[in-house]
């Protein structure tokens, strides 16, 4: 497994983990977010637009920083690997033009920020990089 694969891996549990916090606050099952002293994340994550069709938005980037995860690993142990790095990338894509557009809505809408969903977009933003990155050079020498 290269470096850049290692590394959307690495931010995969990151993010993993970001997710799980903002669940777990979305549910209610720990007090309040921990905002490090910047916006107003309990607004951001109680907000209308904190769910998609019911479906808690963080929970919906956990589950996209387990994908990252997985198609990282499966693309660095060769298992179908053409399949796993042209994944990546397009979920990588949705995520950071879904990422985007929730940072809008904290800012733009809300008017409002929350720090651990702006480390999350960035974390987003950088697996995109990464694997957009990773993807040109491995079909420019799939040999590797």
């Amino acid at each position: 497994m290269n470096r850049k694969l290692k590394t959307i891996a690495g931010l995969s549990v990151v993010g993993l983990g970001i997710s799980i916090y903002l669940i777990l606050i979305h549910w209610y099952i720990i007090g309040e977010a921990v905002c490090l002293g910047v916006g107003n994340c309990e607004l951001v994550n109680h907000s209308r637009y904190s769910e998609l069709l019911g479906i808690p938005v963080a929970l919906l980037g956990g589950l996209t920083y387990i994908a990252f995860f997985a198609l990282s690993v499966a693309a660095g142990k060769g298992i179908a690997e053409q399949v796993a790095r042209i994944a990546l990338f397009f979920v990588a894509m949705v995520g950071f033009a879904f990422s985007m557009y929730l940072t809008y809505i904290e800012v733009g809408v809300l008017y409002e920020i929350c720090p651990w969903c702006v480390f999350s977009a960035i974390i987003v933003t950088a697996i995109t990089v990464l694997s957009f990155l990773e993807l040109r050079e491995w079909q420019a020498d799939p040999t590797g």
